[in-house]
């Protein structure tokens, strides 16, 4: 069983379809806009870089979507279905290509958001552990971000996350 096999709960021996694989079946993820996929792509790497997705993590991913203009449009389940589908390339293909295809088809200034969601992602626990920090190291590099901007989403998300 492979890490994304286990992140999305399969044991390899089921041939039942999960619900996003139906809804992935049922749409066609190729009609989709390109850069919603290519904004939620560095906060699922992201999600993914420590071997376990948290409903946590799941749960906010959903609601940052929900709230996005990007993936206002998008058919309900879409958002779980592009999940699927890139811990899929994510496993398949490796992260650098996915990584690399966003930073080519997104423009800096949604680049700045993809990176902002994969902070909100990491640090939804409070905690920035190893591996996240890495993804984000790597996403930021990739994406050409100045310093300056990834210390700003940085503080930002901080302050989001603070406790009372």
């Amino acid at each position: 069983m492979t890490v994304f096999s286990r992140l999305l709960g399969r044991s390899g021996t089921s041939t039942q379809p999960s619900a996003e694989q139906a809804v992935a079946e049922a749409l066609d993820l190729a009609v989709l806009p390109v850069a919603a996929r290519a904004v939620l792509a560095p906060a699922v790497l992201t999600m993914a870089s420590d071997g376990r997705a948290t409903e946590a993590e799941m749960a906010l991913l959903q609601n940052l979507c929900a709230f996005s203009p990007i993936f206002a449009r998008l058919p309900e389940g879409a958002v779980l279905a592009l999940i699927e589908r890139i811990l899929a390339d994510l496993q398949e293909a490796g992260a650098e290509p996915v990584i690399e295809n966003c930073a080519e088809v997104l423009p800096m200034e949604l680049r700045e958001t993809a990176f902002c969601f994969a902070m909100r992602v990491a640090m939804v626990d409070g905690v920035l552990a190893h591996r996240e920090k890495q993804a984000l190291s790597e996403i930021a590099e990739r994406f050409a971000m100045p310093d300056e901007v990834v210390g700003r989403i940085i503080d930002v998300v901080g302050m989001l996350q603070r406790a009372a």
